[in-house]
C-alpha cells in the first residue's frame, strides 16, 4: 500500500485543506494517507482555536486516515525545527512513500533550489548573512538578503511567503537525513495566508478564525469548511477571545514570578528578551499589547508569540539542546480510521525508529528518555484545557485516547 504523508495544522480544517488533500492523492496514487499536526499551541505561537483531538477527529472525518501529533517542542517553533520534527516522524514510521506540501510557488524545481541555498551557505552567504543582522534585521529577513546577494532575486522572493519558507524546510530535511520520500508540493490556490476576512470557497486559515462565531456557533465559516470539520465545530463551545484573556494572566503570573536571569534561559528568550519581556508584563494590559510592547525590526511578532508560550511551559534552550542532540522525538497517535487502524498494525509489525504512542500510561515511565519530550505536550494541554475552560483532568493526556472513526 502506497503511503501518502501530510505535514499540518489544521487549524481548522477548511476547503483548502480538502482541495490539497484530493490533489495530493491523485498525483501520488496514495491509498492511505497519514498527517503530522501541531497540537495545542501552533508554530506561530497561538493556542490553536480548538483541541488537537478535535482537529485530529475533524481531519479523519475529512480524508485522513491516521493523526500523529507533532510534539510540542518543535511544533511551537522555527520553520526549521517544525520541519525537522516532522520529517524525522514521517521518516521513522519507515513506510511513508511520499510527502506533500502547499506552496505559493508551486514548483519544486524551484524550491529545491532555494532549500539547497540554505542548505549548502557559502562563506559569501554567511558574511552577508551577519551583517544583515548586525544591521539590526530579523533572521528571516537577514537569510532572504543573503539568498538574493548570492543566487539572485528569484530565489530570495521563494522566502518571503511562509508556506514556501516551510516547503524549503522540509525538502532541506528530507536531505539531510537522506530521505527515501518523495517530496510534492500542490500550488496554494485562494486568498493570502494572512487575510483577515474570508472570500471565496478557498479561504485561509487566518480568515476564518477571525470570522468564527460571528453568527450561530461556526456560523460565520460555515461555507469554508467541509462537512466534517463543521460538524466538530457545532459541538464545541470556544470563545477565542476568552482563551486569550486566560494565556496573557497565566503569562503574567508566570513572568512576574520567574527572575530576569531565568527568563534569559528560555528558548526564544535571550540578549536581553527576557529583561524586556518582565518590564513589558508589568505595564502591557492585554496580550496584544504585550506583543507589541516587545517586536521590533529584528524580533518579529512570531519569535515573540513563541517566547510568551515557551516562557509560559518553561521550555529552556539547553533542554531543547538536549532533546534535538539526542534525537528524541515520537509519533503520538491522535486519530485515525479504520485504513489507519490498518496502517498502524503495519507500522507495528514492520517496526520503527521511533517510539509510536498511543496510551502514555502503559508505554511510557517518567525514568523514559522520551519523557523529556513527552512532558511538554502534556502540560501544554493542561494549560490548554485550563484556557478553554475544560476539565484540566478529564481532558488531559493521561486520560484521552485516540478517536477511531470508520
Amino acid at each position: 500500500m502506497k503511503v501518502l504523508g501530510i505535514i499540518a495544522e489544521y487549524n481548522p480544517f477548511h476547503n483548502g485543506h480538502s482541495y490539497h488533500i484530493t490533489e495530493s492523492k491523485e498525483i501520488s496514487g496514495a491509498e492511505t494517507c497519514v498527517a503530522v499536526m501541531s497540537g495545542n499551541f501552533t508554530q506561530r505561537g497561538d493556542a490553536a482555536m480548538f483541541s488537537k483531538w478535535d482537529r485530529a477527529r475533524a481531519a479523519v472525518l475529512c480524508g485522513l486516515d491516521l493523526v500523529l501529533e507533532l510534539p510540542f517542542v518543535y511544533a511551537c517553533n522555527n520553520a526549521g525545527y517544525f520541519a525537522k520534527g516532522a520529517v524525522q516522524i514521517l521518516n521513522g514510521l519507515n513506510c511513508v512513500d511520499c510527502v506533500s506540501f502547499g506552496s505559493e510557488a508551486g514548483d519544486i524545481t524551484k524550491l529545491s533550489k532555494t532549500a539547497e541555498i540554505i542548505l549548502n551557505e557559502t562563506p559569501e552567504f554567511k558574511k552577508n548573512m551577519r551583517e544583515s543582522l548586525e544591521a539590526g534585521n530579523s533572521f528571516p529577513q537577514a537569510r532572504a538578503f543573503a539568498v538574493r546577494a548570492t543566487a539572485g532575486a528569484e530565489c530570495a522572493e521563494i522566502l518571503n511567503s511562509p508556506n514556501n519558507v516551510l516547503a524549503a524546510e522540509y525538502l532541506k530535511q528530507l536531505h539531510l537525513t537522506e530521505s527515501a520520500i518523495t517530496p510534492i508540493t500542490i500550488k496554494r490556490k485562494g486568498q493570502e495566508y494572512n487575510a483577515v476576512f474570508p472570500e471565496g470557497e478557498l479561504s485561509s486559515a487566518a480568515a476564518i478564525r477571525n470570522a468564527f462565531g460571528l453568527t450561530e456557533p461556526g456560523g460565520g465559516i460555515r461555507e469554508y469548511i467541509p462537512d466534517g470539520s463543521y460538524k466538530i465545530l457545532k459541538e464545541i463551545n470556544t470563545d477565542i477571545k476568552e482563551k486569550i484573556n486566560k494565556l496573557f494572566f497565566l503569562i503574567c503570573a508566570k513572568v512576574l514570578t520567574e527572575n530576569e536571569e531565568n527568563l534569559e534561559k528560555i528558548l526564544s528568550a535571550g540578549e536581553g528578551l527576557g529583561y524586556k519581556l518582565k518590564k513589558e508584563t508589568r505595564k502591557s494590559g492585554d496580550l496584544e499589547n504585550l506583543i507589541a510592547g516587545i517586536k521590533s525590526k529584528r524580533y518579529t511578532r512570531t519569535r515573540i508569540q513563541r517566547l510568551l508560550i515557551h516562557t509560559l511551559l518553561n521550555l529552556t534552550a539547553a533542554d531543547f539542546q538536549d532533546i534535538t542532540d539526542s534525537g528524541l522525538n515520537y509519533a503520538r497517535v491522535l486519530a485515525f480510521n479504520d485504513k489507519g487502524a490498518a496502517l498502524l498494525k503495519e507500522i507495528k509489525s514492520s517496526g520503527t525508529e521511533i517510539p509510536v504512542i498511543t496510551n502514555i500510561n502503559k508505554q511510557v515511565r517518567e525514568s523514559d528518555d522520551i519523557y523529556k519530550i513527552l512532558k511538554y505536550d502534556i502540560l501544554a494541554s493542561d494549560i490548554y484545557n485550563l484556557i478553554s475552560g475544560e476539565d484540566v483532568y478529564k481532558k488531559s493526556d493521561f486520560l484521552v485516547q485516540p478517536n477511531h472513526k470508520p
